[in-house]
This record gives C-alpha cells, sequence and structure tokens, in this order.
C-alpha cells in the first residue's frame, strides 16, 4: 500500500484537498476492510502523535465509514436483494466525501 502512495503524486493530492498523506492508505482499505483499516489506524497513531492532524483524521474517518463492500453483501443477502443498482456507487462516493470532509472538519475544528 505504501509503494502504491510513492508511486503516484500523492503530495498534490494531498496539498489541495488538505488531506494528510498518512491517511491514505486508510481512505484505500477502509471500504474493503474493517480490521485491516482499524490496523492501519493504528500504526498512524503509533508514527504521529494520536493529537496530530493525521491522527485526528483517521480517527474521524474510522468512527464515520463503514465497510462498504461486507455491508452491501451481508445485508442485501439477508434481505435476498439480487440488484444492487444505484447502492454501490453512492456508498462509494459517501466514502470519497467521508475523507475529504474528515480533513475539513478536523482543520476547521482543531487548527
Amino acid at each position: 500500500m505504501k509503494r502504491l502512495c510513492e508511486r503516484t503524486n500523492t503530495t498534490l493530492i494531498t496539498f489541495l484537498l488538505g488531506f494528510p498523506k498518512e491517511a491514505i492508505p486508510l481512505a484505500i482499505l477502509r471500504p474493503f476492510s474493517g480490521s485491516g483499516a482499524t490496523a492501519i489506524a493504528d500504526g498512524i497513531l503509533a508514527d504521529s502523535n494520536p493529537d496530530s492532524f493525521a491522527g485526528r483524521v483517521a480517527s474521524v474517518m474510522l468512527g464515520s465509514s463503514e465497510t462498504t463492500f461486507y455491508v452491501i453483501a451481508v445485508y442485501f443477502a439477508a434481505t435476498k436483494i439480487k440488484q444492487t443498482r444505484h447502492t454501490l456507487p453512492a456508498a462509494l462516493s459517501g466514502d470519497v466525501l467521508i475523507c475529504v470532509l474528515s480533513a475539513i472538519v478536523v482543520g476547521l475544528l482543531f487548527y
């Protein structure tokens, strides 16, 4: 995951959005795995201070997002819904919005 972020131009993305580069792997993994995202957040909190910008953004992201693919698979299977239609695009756009808004809200409240 770290190599992926190093190969792309993450500094431009993080600069334009105000998103900490330490939280990019968390933003990528969160829709797929809750325990993996928790492990990445633990690494962010260990490397950075929990009161740092990256630590606070990671904490807000964990508290306000959900493992999208797990929810779609389990809940739609339990209710026997076969066509998800707009569910996946709406959920993934919500995940992107959570990433952006977490950085904005933490920046407004704490810095």
